[in-house]
């Protein structure tokens, strides 16, 4: 008996220590290796708190306006945002938990592995957050377009307050595509040099300067 526990003790460790390593090559390989930065173009932020990261773009560049391609529900009467944070999650998770005093194990569970629908997060926003990327034209037209397929046809859901919203998405929520690896899919699907595998936050946000911020969820 004891020496059956050791063996399962053992395989567990190295399961452990597999994902691990797994997270770390993710992290360190990268996509679009040879990626610089343009010299002109449109500037976006990545943001990200202990847990989550977002795209910060301007709300009209390089001639898209979201004004023209989102739902009116997201421009309402009398905000004039400059710019919009858009970020992805699991739908009834990111539902019950406008904080993280509010996680629960279940949820938490079932998004990682019996989820079927998600949601695309906005948040108005007064400026520019995060650390700033420019892209190039071509490139930003990319990320746009990923951006687009991602937001499903279907009814608005209010956000956590007046300052944010919640729309159908296309894709689903899983161990393996987390939060932060939708981030790090649109920069790839752009162009942006970038780890091939990033399912945490500072596994994304390190290659660009190792900051995480207080703001957001």
């Amino acid at each position: 008996m004891m020496r059956a526990s050791r063996i399962g003790g053992l395989f567990l460790l190295a399961i452990v220590a597999a994902l691990l390593l797994a997270v770390l090559l993710g992290a360190i390989l990268p996509r679009n290796a040879g990626w610089r930065e343009s010299e002109t173009g449109v500037t976006i932020g990545i943001d990200a708190t202990l847990a989550h990261t977002e795209l910060i773009l301007p709300v009209a560049a390089a001639g898209h306006n979201w004004r023209a391609s989102l739902p009116p529900e997201v421009f309402p009467p009398g905000q004039k945002p400059t710019h919009l944070s858009f970020s992805w999650g699991e739908r009834d998770f990111f539902l019950a938990t406008p904080s993280w005093s509010d996680f629960e194990v279940l949820h938490g569970l079932r998004a990682l592995f019996a989820s079927d629908q998600s949601l695309v997060h906005i948040y108005r926003l007064d400026g520019p957050r995060g650390h700033p990327i420019r892209l190039s034209p071509a490139e930003y037209a990319r990320l746009i377009a990923f951006l687009q397929a991602e937001i499903g046809a279907g009814t608005p859901v209010p956000g956590y307050g007046p300052d944010d919203i919640f729309l159908p998405g296309t894709s689903r929520y899983s161990a393996i595509r987390t939060c932060n690896q939708w981030v790090a899919d649109a920069l790839a699907e752009a162009g942006v040099k970038v780890g091939s595998w990033t399912p945490f936050a500072q596994s994304l946000i390190w290659r660009y300067d190792g900051e995480l911020s207080n703001q957001g969820r």
